[in-house]
């Protein structure tokens, strides 16, 4: 596996559990607002480690286009 396979694999998976969290269409129980903070802060997180993982790397991922 190569530097940007990885990337690319964290980075969907990134994206799978980001989603899941925010998912509109299920009826749940409010959120404590404290709790709801450290997980935007937790993905915060998660988010800037790919950024360096992908600088440090030197990947080269190319953004999608719109069709």
């Amino acid at each position: 596996m190569t530097a940007t396979e990885k990337y690319l694999a964290m980075n969907n998976e990134f994206c799978k559990l980001r989603d899941a969290i925010y998912e509109s269409n299920v009826v749940e129980a409010d959120e404590d607002e404290n709790v709801q903070q450290s997980v935007q802060m937790a993905l915060g997180v998660l988010c800037q480690y790919l950024d360096y993982y992908k600088e440090l790397n030197k990947v080269k991922s190319r953004e999608k286009t719109k069709q």
